[in-house]
């Protein structure tokens, strides 16, 4: 039994970095449930994984999550786009999750980052795409880091136990 419990939280690790380019996938989600299934089912009782692993979990559980907003505000504004195009790329962000998955990640922010330049800002439009071409970059950059801290997340839970 345990080794299907071991396969079953092995593809939920190699699942959760897959959902990090396929946001449809609950990439930090599918972490906790195999960390939950060893804790729960192969652990021995009182023997599980020590509260400072928790902590530091839900610690980069929350950079997971602040990780896409955060470099897509950052890159943006890094590019020449304003305050109101950074927001944009957020919200860009959350569009393109349900309304085109798994691209619209990519396009939305790039799209609406774009618009707000030209509509709301009166930037010309090589300064307008540059901003856009930010919220790339910012995209790429947050997909690298995501992909490091779930690594990270992973070797703890093996050192930790």
């Amino acid at each position: 039994m345990d080794i299907v419990l071991w396969i079953i939280i092995s593809l939920l690790f190699v699942i959760s970095i897959v959902g990090i380019f396929f946001p449809v996938l609950p990439d930090t989600l599918l972490l906790w449930g195999g960390f939950l299934i060893y804790h729960f089912f192969i652990a021995e009782p009182g023997a599980g994984l020590p509260a400072s692993f928790w902590w530091g979990m839900v610690a980069m559980s929350i950079l997971l999550y602040g990780a896409d907003l955060l470099t897509n505000m950052y890159f943006v504004k890094k590019y020449g786009g304003s305050k109101a195009s950074s927001w944009a790329a957020v919200l860009g962000i959350f569009l393109g999750i349900f309304l085109f998955p798994p691209f619209g990640m990519l396009i939305m922010p790039f799209v609406l980052v774009v618009l707000v330049e030209l509509l709301f800002q009166n930037q010309p439009i090589e300064r307008a795409v540059k901003a856009g071409v930010g919220s790339l970059i910012g995209f790429l950059s947050s997909a690298l880091v995501k992909v490091m801290l779930q690594i990270v997340m992973i070797i703890w839970f093996f050192v930790a136990l």
